[in-house]
C-alpha cells in the first residue's frame, strides 16, 4: 500500500476503476457490516497506532451499520469529513478519490463541475462503495477519515479488498 500512496494522484480514471473493481461483495448485512468494521478498526489501530481515525459504515439511506472512533483526538471535524465524503459516494456511486480525480483533471471544483456544495460533499480520498454483486446500484459506502486523503483511500480500499478475500461469502 505504502508505495501507492505517493503514485494514486498521477492515476488515470481508468486506473482507478482497476484498483477499486475488487470491493464487491456477494452479501452485504449487519453481521458482514460489524466484522468488517471491527476489521478495520484493528487494522487501523495496528498499522497507526499513534493516529486519530474514524472508519464509518453506512447505508445508502443514511443508516449507520458501524462507526469507531480510534486515538484520543478525534472530534466533529473527523465525523463531518466522514459525511461529506460519503455523501458524495452516494450521489455519484464513485469513490470520494475517483471523483476528487476527475474534477483534478478537469481543473475545476466541485461546486462549478457537479453543482454541488463542498459543504455537504468531499471528494478527497476515504469513501469507497459498498456494492453487492447481484445488484447494479450502489448500498453504502465504507469511510476513513484521519490520515492524509490518498492513505484513507489506500486504507480503506485495503481493507475493504483483505477483508474480501479472508471471507467466503
Amino acid at each position: 500500500m505504502l508505495h501507492l500512496v505517493s503514485e494514486i494522484r498521477s492515476y488515470t480514471l481508468n486506473q482507478l476503476d482497476l484498483l477499486e473493481n475488487d470491493s464487491v461483495f456477494e452479501v452485504f448485512n449487519t453481521e458482514i457490516a460489524w466484522e468488517l468494521g471491527q476489521y478495520g478498526r484493528k487494522r487501523c489501530i495496528k498499522e497507526f497506532p499513534r493516529r486519530n481515525i474514524v472508519v464509518d459504515i453506512a447505508l445508502v439511506g443514511g443508516h449507520t451499520l458501524f462507526h469507531t472512533a480510534i486515538g484520543n483526538d478525534t472530534n466533529y471535524d473527523n465525523d463531518q469529513w466522514i459525511k461529506r465524503k460519503s455523501n458524495t459516494v452516494f450521489r455519484f456511486g464513485r469513490s470520494s478519490f475517483y471523483m476528487g480525480q476527475k474534477l483534478r483533471i478537469k481543473n475545476m471544483s466541485i461546486e462549478e463541475a457537479l453543482f454541488v456544495s463542498p459543504n455537504e460533499f468531499a471528494t478527497h480520498g476515504g469513501s469507497i462503495p459498498i456494492k453487492v454483486a447481484s445488484c447494479s446500484s450502489l448500498i453504502g459506502a465504507f469511510t476513513i477519515s484521519g490520515l492524509a486523503q490518498e492513505e484513507d483511500h489506500l486504507l480503506a480500499l485495503d481493507i475493504v479488498q483483505t477483508f474480501l478475500k479472508s471471507k467466503v461469502i
